[in-house]
């Protein structure tokens, strides 16, 4: 038996270890893959989310380019060579008038000559009040025009190429400090195209126009940016991002969601509006934060598939040990039959063949051997009895046919019966039985077989004080079958698992005495089908004591079909 259990014990570490290698191992290292992987991950969406809001400011700063190039073509592109080499007034007055009633929100138009020659330098203003010209010698006394210069050679500075001379000009210049708020700038916007000599392409002046004061904060900006954010994917009402323009001073001159302050990706609105920002980032919440809410989200999931492979590896391991388990107790179960079936069949062959030979000399001699073969053949019987009935139960089709009895009259038959057996194997049997006990509805045959089940237990169990008491009393509205002996007992830990299938103490005498560990998982089937329960006391060296309780009112739960042991059937009593 020691030698069985090291080979249990060494298969189930083999089985443990197969495990650790095949499944955990690679398990644990594609979690720590993963966990690395998702750490990178949290970076690299941080710097991939400030990205996408660049190339997203890029695209808004390119439409708004656009728009207002289309309305410097209209404004600018008539304007050439020839009106300003000419100094053409009666025309240029023409047009500047048409631009500005199609577009009231123009302020100040005007066209300036640069020449190498002083003399033939001018600049044309046109306002409200009118066309006006300036020679060199009156543009300084002019601030508007004295701007526009100034304007005009930043913006062309501003251009790191020499596409300024074929594009649209773009800058802005703060008004005087009286006209600034308390916290924004004044800024005003400046338009511009270079008009170039179309034979040598030298540059003979510029063109360009401003804007009413606020009319690209209170007018242009809230018109053209809810469009365009749309176009981007970016709803100023449902989006979580929140965009805004800003000026040298921080304050917002357009924004979809006042206050959000600390917008965490800025670039310069340029060229349309050098002197201002984009600004994008996340109302309540940063890049950061989500960043890591999806490493987190991300994490959780891991985890939860990473727990759910772990469950289903350890019931995995639970369901091969378990079979295992079953494996050696079916296996221990067969060993034990065969000497269970062996002994009394060795013994029947031995006195029958003793019997039919005439080598016994005397009667009483004779009638021993008949009570031997006879003793070993209702143990054989009874051990038959007991596999052929687990096997009915293991396959569904245990039937139990209940009748109105007596179970007095069960129990004393059954003591009658194996009472020579138990006497003659040395144990002192007591029997206290009450009568006059309730008719309850049971199976006689079952009941009997629970009986003798306990009896048996009892013989093969005790070891040096032998004795045993079976009790038939009333308690509690229930007739209680009591086998109780002063044998070896069985542990606290093990009384919970003496009625599976197989399963034998693994210590002491009960582990030694050959057994098919079928007989009180029978007994509790049998109990169970009646609608009534098995309770066990014991303890190791002081005994155990069995207890049957079958309810009085048993027959009527007895008429029912019922499902015990994992669907065993009970059939309904033909009698009720």
């Amino acid at each position: 038996m020691r030698r069985r259990s090291r080979r249990h014990l060494s298969s189930k570490a083999k089985l443990i270890t197969l495990a650790i290698v095949a499944v955990l191992l690679p398990t644990t290292v594609l979690s720590v893959i993963q966990y690395n992987s998702l750490v990178d991950l949290e970076s690299k969406t941080k710097v991939a989310v400030q990205e996408n809001l660049r190339q997203t400011m890029q695209t808004l700063t390119h439409k708004v380019e656009d728009n207002l190039k289309g309305l410097a073509k209209e404004a600018l592109e008539p304007i050439g060579y020839a009106d300003v080499e000419q100094s053409n007034l009666q025309s240029l007055e023409q047009h500047f008038a048409s631009v500005k009633r199609a577009h009231p929100e123009i302020d100040r138009l005007f066209v300036c000559s640069i020449s190498p020659i002083k003399d033939k330098e001018y600049a044309l203003l046109y306002n409200q009040d009118g066309l006006r010209r300036f020679d060199m010698m009156q543009v300084e006394g002019n601030e508007d025009i004295y701007t526009a210069y100034k304007a005009y050679n930043g913006a062309r500075l501003s251009r790191t190429s020499m596409t300024w001379r074929k594009d649209f000009l773009f800058w802005q210049v703060p008004s005087s400090k009286d006209n600034w708020s308390k916290n924004n700038y004044q800024y005003t916007q400046y338009i511009f195209r270079t008009v170039v000599c179309p034979d040598n392409g030298d540059t003979m002046g510029f063109a360009g126009f401003t804007f009413t004061p606020d009319y690209v904060k209170e007018e242009f900006l809230p018109q053209i940016m809810p469009a365009l954010l749309k176009d981007c994917d970016i709803d100023d009402k449902n989006s979580a991002l929140a965009l805004a323009i800003v000026d040298e001073s921080g304050g917002e001159i357009y924004a979809t969601k006042p206050g959000v302050g600390d917008y965490e990706v800025k670039m310069a609105f340029s060229p349309v509006f050098p002197r201002w920002n984009l600004a994008l980032g996340y109302k309540d919440t940063t890049i950061e934060a989500l960043a890591k809410d999806n490493f987190q989200k991300n994490l959780m999931l891991t985890l939860f598939v990473l727990s759910l492979l772990i469950l289903g590896i350890i019931l995995t391991l639970r369901a091969t040990a378990r079979e295992m388990k079953l494996a050696q107790a079916k296996s221990t179960f067969v060993s034990n039959v065969s000497h269970e079936l062996k002994t009394p069949l060795a013994l029947i062959r031995l006195f029958a063949e003793t019997l039919e030979l005439g080598r016994v000399k005397s009667n009483d001699k004779a009638k021993e051997y008949y009570r031997i073969i006879n003793n070993e053949s209702r143990r054989l019987t009874q051990l038959i009895n007991n596999i052929l009935d687990f096997s009915k139960i293991e396959a569904g089709r245990k039937e139990y046919e209940f009748v109105e009895s007596d179970i007095t009259e069960v129990v004393e038959e059954v003591i009658r019966s194996y009472e020579y057996q138990i006497i003659n194997a040395g144990f002192e049997l007591n029997a206290q039985i009450e009568h006059d006990l309730p008719l309850v509805s049971i199976d006689r045959d079952a009941i009997s077989q629970a009986v003798l089940n306990l009896i048996n237990n009892a013989v093969k169990y005790s070891d040096e004080s032998k004795e045993i008491t079976v009790q038939v009393r009333s308690r509690d509205r229930s007739i209680a079958i009591e086998v109780a002996d002063k044998g070896i007992g069985i542990p606290r830990s093990e009384q919970d698992k003496i009625f599976e299938k197989f399963y034998r103490v693994s210590t002491g005498l009960v582990h030694n005495t050959k057994g098919s560990g079928l007989g009180l998982a029978l007994v509790k089937h049998i109990v169970e089908a009646h609608d009534g329960k098995i309770i066990v006391e014991s303890a190791p060296g002081k005994g155990s004591c069995f207890t049957m309780l079958i309810p009085v009112n048993g027959a009527v739960a007895a008429t029912k079909e019922m499902k015990l042991d994992g669907g065993y059937k009970v059939a309904e009593s033909p009698h009720n």
